[in-house]
């Protein structure tokens, strides 16, 4: 009977054994879980991520601001197409239009680009960009064709008037030289 008394007491001794490994692995997963479903409180951030995102937006707004309540012409897009397409946001009064006129509107519309007029002669406004590298350098290639596009179509406002003569020193997104509104149609 020894011998059956020790085998009951052993089997026993398992049960309780695997009761209680059950139970502490029970225990150990509720543990997990609460652990691992607590807010994470992190430390703050030495600049918030809005605040890197206000400086990374200001810094491309800087290089390229278009005010369109100025604008005689601007780029309009489609939302639901997604084109661009030039469109006459104001009209204008052709007779008592002058390039000076012009020059004020062109630089309250893109003032990070500012045109300097010199004259006009026959059919052609002569203008200057003294500091150019914000249109040649940093607007990037739409930024700088939208620029030219919409300044040309703004001096070419001014009566007879049919081409513009960009002085400026050329870089990666524009280059000077005698544009019209034809300049940029699509052969």
């Amino acid at each position: 009977m020894n011998i059956l008394n020790g085998i009951l007491l052993l089997t026993k001794n398992e049960e309780t054994l695997t009761i209680d490994m059950n139970r502490k692995i029970l225990i150990l997963g509720f543990i997990l879980i609460i652990v691992g479903c607590a807010e994470k409180r992190q430390t703050k951030p030495a600049v918030e991520d809005n605040a890197k995102e206000t400086v990374l937006n200001n810094s491309f707004e800087s290089s390229f601001v278009y005010n369109e309540s100025e604008a005689i012409w601007g780029i309009v897009i489609d939302t639901l197409t997604g084109d661009e397409e030039l469109k006459q946001l104001k009209p204008v009064e052709k007779e008592g239009l002058t390039g000076e006129m012009i020059e004020k509107i062109i630089n309250k519309t893109w003032p990070r680009v500012q045109v300097k007029f010199l004259r006009t002669s026959n059919d052609t406004v002569f203008v200057s960009i003294p500091e150019s590298e914000v249109l040649t350098q940093q607007m990037g290639t739409a930024g700088a064709e939208s620029f030219m596009v919409t300044t040309v179509y703004s001096f070419t406002e001014i009566k007879d008037i049919k081409y513009v003569s960009f002085d400026f020193e050329a870089g990666d997104h524009a280059s000077p030289g005698i544009y019209s509104r034809n300049s940029w149609d699509e052969n």
